[in-house]
């Protein structure tokens, strides 16, 4: 800790007792759920008054700090659809591109059939 901590007189008494397990857990009693004494924002502090007045927390009753597991699996972010799809658009567009001439012949000769058919049998 980089300051100073004062604690308050309330939480420095603590630090002389030893308290059942039962006191900073919620434990099931009669068919009911009974919340611990401590909540989890002054066990907190009794942890770090321990730390500065060098008591031992577990000799309070503490219970021990559950490892912080960082072996969780992150999803990549998803982005914007525009940008997923971007490089199959530009795909397409390229195949397109590379079978352009083939549509401007094929559309030419369909105008011209299209043309004759319309031009009239008859010489008059």
């Amino acid at each position: 800790m980089a300051t100073a901590r004062k604690f308050s007189k309330e939480i420095l008494k603590h630090l002389d007792k030893t308290y059942p397990e039962s006191a900073f857990k919620a434990t099931f009693v009669d068919g009911r759920w009974r919340r611990g004494r401590f909540s989890g924002r002054r066990q907190a502090e009794l942890r770090k008054a321990c730390l500065v007045n060098q008591v031992d927390s577990a000799s309070i009753g503490l219970p021990p700090l559950a490892p912080r597991s960082s072996n969780f699996q992150r999803k990549p972010p998803k982005g914007h659809k525009q940008q997923r799809t971007y490089a199959e658009k530009q795909a397409a567009i390229q195949k397109n591109l590379d079978d352009m001439p083939n549509k401007i012949k094929k559309w030419k000769d369909d105008l011209a059939k299209e043309k004759h058919k319309l031009t009239p049998t008859l010489p008059f």
